[in-house]
């Protein structure tokens, strides 16, 4: 099924939060897909099979295939699935791979993501859906060398990929990259979108794109497995980029970081404050400030959000995650946009607390 109107599913004919928000289970534009963090919970918001990591991420494929049908899609459409979970034992992040891979299919991108703990006690897994019908086949380019390794899909309106680098190979990162985007037919003029996924203890790495360090480091995490491959999420655009940054009516611009990418009918966006003198929460009120004014001068709203991803550092108490959620609430209604919060260890630049990521299609003139 494509279509060019927007479709939402709603979160609490699903599951029930312990907080009121506006988001939604699932949202769909024309042939494109985006999910909430699928979580194994029941109806009332109680944890399933509490502790068993595995019964939980079966739980949660069932999830997935259920709500992809009733959004009129199948589950062959799914071209990424990030998997946030809590450690277990050392080949958790594998079992998990394979598990999924046997739901989905061989070629979807799987990133799998430690994280230091959820909020809710006993759960252990939290999976976000990337899909599209008009997804086409994956293809796999490797160096054979170092076993850097690139997932490209096409999606339709933009083109997935996936990396993944063993920690060894850390120092040639950057010019392997290149050399397998170059075979990918990909350019990094076209790259709307960016996620990095660092081990705990690795910084970001130097020259990955030749003058783009800068915006790597505002995109990067850092997760809880310190055995892990460094991955990276990247959404490359089919039309030419156009890079938005704050004009001068946003204040606090040497605290706050922020760029809006736009290509074609889409647009990304990345945000986070690095003032060390205030809290996760005051950050992402002073955040969620700076992106209305931001949008204002771009043209578009919140309104235009399809998805919305936000990590922060902060302890285990589910109040911690209610708090920041209620900030980020209030700037959007129902039905809002597919959204998901984690936790991580820690963000690449210091001071920062939270890291915003927005992805969003632009206002169409019926609307």
């Amino acid at each position: 099924m494509s279509t060019s109107a927007t479709a939402y599913l709603p979160f609490d004919t699903v599951w029930k939060m312990r907080i009121e928000h506006p988001y939604s289970l699932f949202v769909r534009e024309g042939a494109l897909l985006w999910s909430c963090g699928q979580c194994p919970l029941d109806s009332l918001g109680n944890v399933l099979h509490p502790g068993d990591l595995m019964r939980q991420a079966q739980v949660v494929a069932g999830f997935i295939r259920r709500f992809l049908g009733e959004m009129q899609s199948r589950p062959s459409s799914i071209g990424r699935l990030v998997i946030y979970y809590v450690k277990t034992g050392p080949d958790d992040a594998a079992r998990l791979t394979r598990l999924f891979h046997g739901e989905f299919g061989p070629t979807v991108q799987v990133i799998p993501v430690a994280v230091p703990h959820f909020y809710y006690d006993g759960m252990l897994i939290e999976v976000d859906v990337f899909a599209s019908d008009e997804k086409a086949e994956g293809t796999s380019f490797v160096d054979e060398e170092t076993g850097l390794t690139l997932q490209v899909s096409d999606a339709g309106p933009f083109i997935w990929a996936t990396f993944s680098s063993p920690r060894v190979a850390f120092k040639e990162i950057g010019s392997r990259l290149n050399r397998l985007l170059v075979r990918a037919d990909l350019s990094r003029d076209y790259l709307l979108a960016e996620q990095w996924f660092l081990p705990v203890g690795c910084e970001v790495p130097d020259g990955v794109f030749s003058g783009s360090d800068d915006r790597i480091a505002h995109s990067a995490v850092q997760i809880s497995d310190a055995e892990a491959d460094i991955m990276a999420e990247l959404t490359f655009a089919k039309a030419p980029i156009v890079d938005n940054r704050p004009r001068a009516s946003v204040s606090d611009t040497d605290h706050l970081s922020m760029s809006l990418r736009m290509a074609g009918g889409q647009f990304h966006l990345t945000a986070l404050d690095a003032s060390p003198d205030r809290s996760f929460v005051e950050q992402t009120a002073s955040i969620m400030k700076a992106v209305e004014a931001l949008f204002a001068d771009a043209g578009v709203s919140f309104r235009d959000v399809r998805k919305a991803t936000t990590y922060y550092v902060a302890g285990s108490s589910s109040d911690e995650l209610h708090d920041n959620m209620s900030v980020r609430n209030g700037y959007y209604a129902k039905p809002g946009p597919a959204s998901t919060g984690l936790p991580v260890e820690g963000l690449a630049v210091t001071g920062a607390k939270v890291s915003i990521s927005l992805f969003g299609v632009m206002p169409r003139n019926d609307r």
